[in-house]
């Protein structure tokens, strides 16, 4: 019985043992690492204290709504 042609092309296509596919994904990452601009310290800290900052809004404006509807359903419920 004759072997289909994706059976053919499947046994030539030969993929690399684990070992080779890890070297080469580890090594990939290496060099997509030694592209990346890392911040200055000054640039982190004023990224941080921006992140910081709206978090902080954020987290009042959570706490003010969540108190005013509190106390609105306190009030319907009494």
């Amino acid at each position: 019985m004759a072997k289909s042609e994706k059976e053919v092309r499947k046994e030539k296509v030969k993929k690399p043992g684990l070992i080779k596919r890890f070297t080469a994904f580890v090594k990939g990452v290496g060099a997509e690492l030694k592209k990346v601009t890392w911040p200055t310290k000054n640039e982190l800290m004023q990224h941080t204290s921006v992140v910081l900052g709206i978090v902080f809004i954020l987290t009042l404006i959570v706490y003010v709504i969540d108190a005013g509807l509190g106390g609105l359903l306190a009030l319907i419920i009494r």
